[in-house]
């Protein structure tokens, strides 16, 4: 069936009968890491991946799924490789820039390389999209690269990306829509050390929270925002930490709230594509 990009492309989305990619329940981690057991070898073709029910509720319970899987190993390495073109090309792009001063970040990636502009990593999630908004009627709304280099010392504070649909920050107690997924693919793996990702489950639903400017000026579209007591603001003891192989995805709604902590490695890069899929408007 039909999906626009935002480019206007058109792509076609598989079927709930193609074979399903293999995927991890949507629970992720809590606070530990769990034996993943002996799994097949990946294959090395991308296969169209599918949500079973239990992570289908799960999404819908917990505001974020962890998948293992969302983009094969040839793939990966293409991405990693474009990705490693942009941040060291020598001429300027406006886009690239520190977000909130202290972490590099390449906005619409799309724009500036054809392999984000178009490949099996938003092919796929536009799959998933479909199956969690039961709709053809889906763009890509939004895409960027964070990188934390090993070494790097600042954290992504917990935060809701609902807080940055409005300058400084959306008003606290705002009602939040749920019509749009972000989609966190790390090119390496990822693990605490690194700064993988990190959820506090269900919490997606409620009201808006409070958010203050972290870092940056609070007119700055670099702006890093955060919760302004996420001890009291949230449950951390129900902390899930998604520690995912490369090519795998984190998935979560605009109210969920999400943490990633410094890069502690000595000599692991943690490279992350990032993009929304969302609802299409109804012009």
């Amino acid at each position: 069936m039909p999906v626009v990009l935002e480019d206007g492309q058109v792509t076609q989305i598989g079927s709930r009968h193609e074979r399903a990619a293999k995927v991890r329940p949507g629970t992720g981690r809590k606070n530990q890491r769990k034996d993943r057991g002996v799994s097949s070898p990946a294959p090395t073709m991308d296969e169209t991946p599918f949500l079973n029910g239990q992570q289908v509720a799960s999404w819908h319970r917990d505001g974020f799924l962890v998948l293992d899987r969302l983009i094969g190993p040839e793939t990966t390495a293409a991405l990693r490789g474009a990705y490693d073109d942009l941040l060291t090309r020598q001429d300027t792009n406006p886009s690239d820039r520190m977000l909130g001063g202290i972490t590099r970040q390449v906005m619409l990636p799309a724009r500036a390389h054809p392999l984000f502009d178009r490949n099996p990593a938003v092919d796929n999630a536009l799959v998933l999209a479909r199956q969690l908004f039961g709709t053809d009627q889906l763009v890509r709304t939004f895409d960027m690269l964070i990188y934390k280099p090993p070494g790097h010392p600042h954290v992504t504070p917990w935060h809701q990306d609902f807080a940055y649909g409005a300058m400084p920050f959306a008003d606290a107690g705002s009602q939040m829509h749920d019509r749009s997924i972000q989609f966190w693919v790390p090119l390496d793996d990822v693990d605490t050390q690194t700064g993988c990702m990190q959820f506090v489950p269900g919490r997606h639903d409620g009201p808006h929270l409070e958010h203050y400017v972290a870092s940056g000026s609070p007119e700055d579209e670099g702006r890093l925002l955060a919760l302004t007591d996420p001890t009291t603001q949230l449950d951390l003891s129900r902390v899930v930490v998604a520690e995912i192989p490369a090519g795998g995805c984190t998935m979560h709604a605009p109210g969920t709230p999400h943490f990633t902590g410094a890069n502690h490695s000595a000599d692991r890069p943690r490279r992350s594509y990032i993009f929304n899929i969302g609802v299409r408007s109804a012009e």
